[in-house]
């Protein structure tokens, strides 16, 4: 038995927005030890916390000791539930999942056993409460502050006090970044799996424009779209049409091979690629280049690249030529046809192209990348009734943890799985716009 059945209380927890499914869980070494401060108090734990990829792992009795939570051990199903003030917290040992208030969300490492100690990941530990948790990378320590006057409430969802769209039948729309004809073949059976589990017709069509999506989900015609972080920002912050319901992960990207990692990452990078046989060899050699570029809107295919021109004095709207592609794979393609000298395109779209170009990778170089950009959203229409934003949430995480259904989220949107987020993620394009176009 881990734990004798124990009833304890802490002070303050809160939801971590970055959960993954199926993420390989491997005990970091004893190099990777963490340290733990809760208001600038030292923790000492007979199992020192562990750094496990990047999840910082801890005890559960000894954290929970700390905080003051009422806790109860389930011997039988091997879990816990913590309790605070209305929220309910459920984990259990060996599973991805973890439950907010009988809700699903996806955990960034799964809770398991070391030296009859069950630990599980902190910072999803001290934020589902409302703690303010930070990380600093060089010390390997991690900060918890519970202090309520520190501390600011997370946005339930973003979910406005005027949502109250309930949804008869559900109207998705997304722009694909592959040939069109076949992703809106391959997003019927998805169609049919969110339909069965929502309990009301499901229709999704593609657009080949997002301001297009953008407008049909403003003008209610449209209930939800998968929206990449710039269209998500300016639906958001200027049209006040759209609010964020999930944001997907994907395996991230080993820059040296462009082969996928085994860790699953709620950002990507953008990148300029150029023909393995070509003169340029840095940046300041694209002035006076052809370069592919997506709609000016796009972040990985125009401006989070074109920031980086602009930062070195180069003028991405005219001391370049720029050919507009519909699609970052038709960029690629345009690049080994020798229509342009240099593609943006977001990291790594190659890999999806060896299908039909096998040699893409040996034929192409990675000449720069960007700074690092959050994954595209799950939007939803802004008056969406709030339960039924949790509905679709729940929705969406069952079909990641099915295998078909994982299989065509990665088919159809190019990622593994969604999960749950916060609009605190996508300051940086904010940020990334201002300079761009101020």
């Amino acid at each position: 038995m881990i734990f004798k059945k124990v009833v304890l209380s802490f002070t303050a927890i809160l939801i971590s927005m970055f959960f993954c499914l199926n993420e390989a869980m491997v005990m970091a070494s004893n190099d990777d030890k963490a340290s733990i401060l809760i208001d600038n108090q030292t923790l000492n734990f007979e199992v020192p916390p562990v750094n496990n990829k990047g999840t910082i792992m801890v005890p559960m009795r000894a954290v929970f000791e700390e905080l003051h939570a009422n806790v109860t051990w389930h011997e039988e199903d091997q879990k816990v539930t913590a309790e605070k003030e209305g929220i309910s917290i459920v984990l259990i040992l060996g599973s991805p999942f973890a439950y907010i208030n009988d809700r699903a969300v996806v955990l960034s490492s799964s809770p398991y056993v070391s030296k009859e100690n069950a630990m599980v990941p902190v910072r999803f530990i001290s934020e589902a409460f409302g703690a303010k948790v930070t990380w600093n990378q060089m010390n390997q320590r991690v900060t918890i502050t519970t202090k309520q006057d520190s501390v600011e409430t997370l946005p339930q969802n973003n979910t406005a006090s005027s949502a109250t769209f309930v949804p008869n039948a559900l109207s998705i729309q997304f722009v694909p970044f592959q040939n069109s004809e076949i992703l809106e073949a391959k997003s019927k059976p998805l169609q049919k799996m969110l339909g069965d589990l929502l309990g009301i017709p499901v229709k999704i069509s593609v657009s080949t424009d997002y301001r297009d999506v953008v407008k049909a989900m403003t003008d209610r015609k449209v209930d939800l779209s998968f929206l990449p972080p710039a269209q998500y920002v300016t639906a958001h912050d200027s049209l006040k049409g759209v609010d964020l319901l999930m944001q997907g992960l994907r395996y991230g990207v080993d820059a040296s091979t462009g082969r996928p990692t085994q860790r699953l990452v709620d950002f990507y990078q953008a990148m300029f690629v150029v023909r393995a046989d070509s003169p340029i060899q840095n940046i300041e050699d694209l002035r006076g280049k052809t370069i592919g570029w997506q709609g000016v809107t796009s972040a990985a295919g125009y401006v989070l690249p074109g920031l980086v021109l602009k930062k070195i004095g180069i003028n991405p709207a005219e001391d370049v030529k720029g050919i507009h592609f519909q699609g970052h794979d038709k960029a690629i393609q345009g690049l080994l046809n020798n229509q342009v000298e240099a593609a943006a395109v977001f990291q790594d779209i190659r890999t999806m192209m060896l299908k039909d170009h096998p040699h893409v990778l040996t034929d192409t170089r990675i000449l720069a990348f960007t700074d690092k950009i959050p994954n595209d959203t799950i939007s939803v229409r802004s008056d969406m009734d709030p339960e039924w934003r949790k509905k679709i949430q729940s929705a969406f995480i069952t079909i990641g943890n099915d295998t078909d259904g994982k299989k065509l989220i990665h088919d159809v949107f190019g990622y593994e799985c969604y999960t749950i987020s916060d609009d605190r993620k996508f300051d940086i394009v904010r940020e990334v716009y201002r300079l761009m176009y101020d």
